[in-house]
């Protein structure tokens, strides 16, 4: 090892004394590219097995939470003729209120689920049907009484429980008597609990019978978030945590922290002490764990005033030891690798988003913004890219699956290679509320905003330490190896100003969604209204701030005006009054000047941007669309000549995707949405017309070629 702060080497300094500790870090045991992408694949399979359908298994009618169908991508034509790029919206699950979170649950449960399978597998044929048995003895319905008599267990035929899945007897034996203890700002802990409701309501059969992977009373969840009085939490977030803790049969209980070097240590104390999962919001690296397994064991060493080699004996020590990949030699607590499957879990949409791209043919490019929160969902897209430009890496067997469950991808690298064929980029946003932990490891300097004193929307700023930041190691990769991430020139700002009409527009986008396919010989009614906000969904502030970095980037480098962005809305059915409603302020003139405060706070460009959109939000349509039309003209002017992305990369004319990140928030009244509605109705034949006149960005080699990209089209995935 080569020693810093020396100008020569001095072989003295060794360092050699760190080996007495008694936490200690193991050569090897990194994820390899084939074992990342055989969870990110699993994470797929538990996923199907919990009832959630990729595109290709269901019929899709264009709408967002569809019941029948669990799309992801949508294409954003008002979004589109607004910005003069083509926009596609890359949004969660809708099990998960569209949040990445979910994404990144099923990922660690789904690499617990497959060590389980593989120690399944070497059970002797008698065993395994033991515990078959067991699953199948263990099953009762909602009042508690057993689905199985013994008569009718002893009756079974050993031939008979091969009829049982593998996989659902691993997820019962994982997560049925075990509690997972997350960590997190809230989001995380939320799709946590809503995986394991759906294990107890996904519904199985054997001879006859019907009943559930988990019973009402199996499952187990702490969750570590932040106190409601701590600074950086919301009441917003507080209100939907504290609803789950009552919801019956409770299954979800919570543990608050204030100071946020409580949480990731105190989570992992906890599990150690019962035999239960450490999932933490954001991924842990072998350095990490190290550090979080020597502060959790000094802190159980404390709490229970007893040795550490007395506390090494314990077989929940062990339990959970085993699921994180650590192991005790002669003492010694060794970490094999770190706790990184969220990540892989989080690569899913990107795969899901390729699959749809290349099964319609979008194009020759493809540049997908994110919102880079703790940096997981970032490093997913980032390292999913890279392990598909190099798929001769991947075993056998994982490139059969992926084959399996995504045939257009698996089809495209057999004969043409990602990043060249198909060039990608990929872009990250981040909450100036938030400068520290990536943006600052990138490098990034904000010089046009203030961060004021919001709380951040997005990252609250990790718990664990900073020794090994994964994330930070899988984004650099990229950026070195000529990957899809290039740097800090990709990594945005988002302001807590532009955030709320990010979300009108998003909301706006589904709204006229719905209006396009709706019947027009109905009324109007409050039925339809009901409808239409099951499908139109404001997305939360974390939700939108992909698309905010996008609009501030643009407005920025002055490729966008802000009189573009007021028009659309004012299409929308958005004024002032009603705009500032929707963002959660009352129309009372104290409220607006708390909103122009906030905004002011962020700096001069961002007080006059908000000042100006309320002021241009009430202006009559006429003048609007006439400086509209004017603004617009420079706008594709200075887009063509200085793009966010590589002009050479922009003339392959490929749409950038924009990832909305969840749900989790206050939906707006009815009545404020009866009144966007009526309105947006009101302006149909005008957004037509936006639509057909600006539906296309035309490059420098094709100023008049016409649009493939229809107004309300949205992706079909059969």
């Amino acid at each position: 090892m080569k020693l810093t702060y020396l100008h020569k080497e001095i072989p003295e300094l060794s360092g050699d004394f760190l080996e007495e500790e008694t936490v200690k870090v193991a050569p090897g045991g990194e994820y390899s590219n084939s074992s990342s992408m055989r969870i990110c694949l699993s994470t797929v399979r538990l996923a199907m097995q919990l009832g959630i359908m990729l595109p290709s298994q269901a019929k899709d009618d264009g709408l967002p939470y569809s019941s029948d169908s669990d799309s992801l991508v949508f294409k954003a034509p008002l979004t589109s003729a607004l910005v003069n790029k083509k926009i596609v919206y890359l949004r969660g699950w809708k099990h998960f209120e569209g949040c990445v979170k979910g994404f990144n649950a099923l990922g660690l449960m789904a690499e617990q689920i497959l060590l389980e399978v593989e120690r399944m597998k070497k059970l002797r044929a008698n065993d395994l049907n033991n515990l078959k048995l067991e699953f199948l003895k263990s099953r009762e319905s909602n009042d508690g009484k057993k689905i199985f008599t013994l008569l009718e267990l002893n009756n079974i035929d050993a031939s008979e429980l091969f009829q049982i899945n593998d996989e659902a007897v691993a997820i019962w034996s994982c997560f049925a008597n075990r509690t997972i203890y997350c960590s997190t700002s809230s989001n995380m802990g939320i799709s946590c609990h809503q995986v394991l409701r759906l294990m107890q309501d996904k519904k199985l059969e054997f001879k006859g019978k019907e009943f559930t992977l988990m019973n009402q009373n199996e499952g187990s969840l702490v969750i570590w978030c932040p106190d409601e009085r701590a600074d950086f939490m919301n009441k917003e977030k507080t209100f939907f945590l504290r609803e789950l803790e009552k919801e019956e049969p409770q299954i979800t209980k919570l543990r608050t922290y204030i100071n946020r070097q409580e949480r990731d240590p105190g989570a992992l104390s906890d599990a150690l002490l019962t035999g239960g999962y450490f999932f933490p919001t954001n991924p842990q690296s072998k350095d990490e764990m190290q550090n979080l397994t020597f502060v959790a064991l000094k802190q159980i060493e404390k709490e229970k005033k007893i040795s550490l080699q007395e506390i090494l004996t314990d077989e929940n020590i062990k339990c959970t030891f085993e699921s994180l990949g650590v192991y005790i030699k002669d003492g010694k607590v060794i970490v094999k690798h770190g706790v990184e499957s969220g990540i892989y879990g989080l690569m899913v949409p990107y795969l899901i988003l390729l699959e749809e791209f290349l099964k319609n043919n979008m194009g020759k490019t493809l540049s997908t913004w994110n919102q880079a929160s703790i940096g997981a969902a970032l490093a997913a897209v980032a390292l999913a890219d890279r392990i598909l430009r190099d798929p001769i890496e991947l075993e056998d067997s994982v490139r059969s699956e992926l084959n399996s469950l995504f045939p257009e991808i698996s089809k495209f690298l057999d004969s043409n290679k990602l990043g060249r064929d198909l060039k990608t980029r990929i872009h990250g946003v981040f909450d100036l509320s938030n400068l520290q932990s990536l943006a600052q490891l990138l490098g990034v300097v904000v010089e046009n905003h203030s961060s004021g004193r919001g709380t951040a929307y997005v990252g609250l700023g990790s718990s664990s330490y900073g020794n090994g930041n994964r994330c930070f190691e899988i984004l650099k990769e990229s950026m070195t190896s000529g990957g899809a991430f290039v740097g800090k020139e990709a990594f945005h700002v988002s302001t807590h100003s532009v955030n709320p009409f990010a979300q009108a527009l998003i909301f706006g986008e589904d709204l006229f969604r719905y209006l396009s396919q709706f019947d027009k010989t109905k009324n109007l009614d409050k039925s339809v209204i009901k409808e239409l906000m099951h499908h139109a969904r404001k997305p939360e502030p974390a939700g939108a701030t992909a698309m905010a970095g996008y609009l501030l980037s643009r407005l920025d480098v002055g490729t966008l005006s802000m009189v573009e962005i007021a028009y659309v809305l004012k299409l929308l059915g958005f004024n002032k009054d009603i705009f500032l409603e929707f963002a959660g302020y009352s129309t009372k003139t104290q409220a607006m000047r708390s909103f122009l405060q906030e905004a002011y706070e962020e700096g001069p460009n961002m007080y006059n941007f908000a000042k100006n959109m309320l002021l241009l939000l009430d202006w009559t349509d006429s003048d609007l669309l006439d400086k509209m039309k004017t603004e617009k003209e420079e706008s594709i002017v200075k887009y063509i000549s200085a793009p966010l992305d590589a002009i050479q990369f922009e003339q392959l004319d490929g749409p950038t995707a924009i990832y909305l990140t969840g749900d989790n928030c206050y939906q707006p009244s009815f009545e404020l949405v009866e009144k966007l509605t009526h309105a947006c109705w009101g302006n149909y034949e005008q957004i037509e017309e936006f639509l057909n006149t600006y539906s296309k960005l035309p490059s420098k080699q094709e100023k008049k070629s016409p649009t493939n990209f229809n107004k309300a089209d949205v992706l079909v995935l059969k």
